[in-house]
């Protein structure tokens, strides 16, 4: 990265730099530390550098600017050289005032110094994500947390779609909730609270129940990623979203706070991975007693009902879910790496602090997906699920 392609350079501002005095060999020193880095720089003048340099290095100033100011202590070309050396260890970024105001920039700063860190630009990927629209399924305990979170990260569009009133358990289950706000409807629960803290995200509100594939489709419509964060005894719902997605070529995920257990996933990309119904049937498949199983998904698929304020869950459980969730989400939006269930389910004990990820292998003859577009997955070492 050449110095050139910076109009403001910009040191990203979770580093700190502390300078060390010349040692035996008339070095002197600067440290470049964050949490993730330890970078340290060796040479002549870092002093000078430290003090009349990295402060004018805020973004505020242009590269002419920054020159002329130091242009006694240093020739152009001197400093250009060791801009360059920053740059070529990611120590520098193009301030961009035209894409976030700088409010935005302050609510922003952690999570913009984090996609640096993982080589993203931060503008780029942060209007990738106001562009973006992810529709939310269930917005009770992990539903809730999900949605607060991505509008915490600025996603453009979030459709929150639940048909129920807050119980008196939600405000438990996820703070995003008050005790005022039981019996009033989620999605308007939900959306207060966005605007609270985002309010140029969008809430688009759906409190229709979903009783066919026709509504489930017309309530995803236009979303870039779906997350299905419905109760179990809910599972019907679930089951319409992986057809309905299938259909659309549309990604999505789902979770679930089972006890002492998170679950999340799998990351479903239709025809790619194993759909949610793959998933379910080799579920019951491994149970210990898969009639048992499969008779009591059948109950599930036939209660349609919300159970999540009668379930022995704790905060800290829908809380992980939720956020796990939409981590996967943000992901998903921005390229920054490959899913951590795609095809796989990731179970979290939360008692013992343990994860382990389990691939979903795709089912042969699958009802939903089987022999459409259908491409192989292959087996590896992992435990199919």
């Amino acid at each position: 990265m050449s110095t050139h392609t910076f109009r403001r350079p910009r040191l990203p501002s979770h580093y700190y730099v502390l300078y060390d005095p010349p040692d035996s060999a008339g070095d002197e020193v600067l440290h470049f530390i964050s949490e993730c880095r330890k970078i340290k720089l060796k040479g002549y003048s870092l002093r000078e550098f430290h003090r009349s340099v990295v402060p004018l290095l805020d973004g505020q100033h242009t590269l002419e600017e920054i020159e002329n100011e130091v242009s006694d202590l240093f020739a152009p070309p001197d400093l250009e050289a060791c801009l360059a050396l920053l740059a070529e260890h990611n120590l520098l970024e193009e301030a961009d005032e035209r894409l976030l105001s700088s409010e935005a920039s302050m609510h922003l700063e952690p999570q913009r110094n984090f996609f640096h860190e993982v080589s993203l630009d931060p503008d780029q990927v942060q209007q990738q994500l106001a562009n973006a629209t992810v529709a939310i399924l269930g917005l009770g305990g992990a539903g809730a947390h999900a949605a607060l979170a991505l509008a915490a990260a600025r996603v453009g569009t979030l459709r929150c779609i639940d048909s129920h009133l807050v119980t008196p358990a939600d405000p438990y289950l996820a703070a995003v909730f008050s005790l005022s706000d039981v019996g009033t409807a989620r999605v308007d629960a939900v959306r207060r609270s966005v605007a609270a803290i985002a309010p140029h995200v969008n809430i688009l509100a759906h409190h229709a129940p979903l009783e066919t594939d026709a509504d489930v489709l017309a309530a995803v419509q236009g979303a870039d990623f779906a997350l299905c964060c419905v109760d179990a005894a809910q599972s019907a719902v679930a089951y319409k979203l992986n057809r309905v997605c299938l259909q659309m070529g549309l990604r999505w995920t789902s979770c679930a706070a089972a006890g002492p257990e998170v679950i999340i996933g799998p990351t479903v990309h239709p025809f790619e991975t194993a759909c949610y119904l793959c998933y379910k049937m080799r579920a019951v498949t491994c149970a210990e007693n898969p009639e048992d199983a499969f008779a009591f998904q059948r109950f599930l698929d036939h209660r349609k009902q919300d159970d999540s304020g009668r379930r022995e869950n704790v905060v800290f459980g829908t809380g992980l879910a939720g956020h796990l969730i939409g981590l996967e989400a943000l992901k998903e939006l921005t390229g920054m790496t490959p899913p951590a269930v795609l095809g796989r389910i990731a179970v979290i004990d939360l008692l013992g602090l343990t994860l382990k990820k389990h691939l979903v292998l795709r089912k042969p003859w699958c009802p939903a997906c089987f022999g459409q577009q259908a491409a192989d997955v292959t087996p590896s070492h992992e435990e199919g699920t």
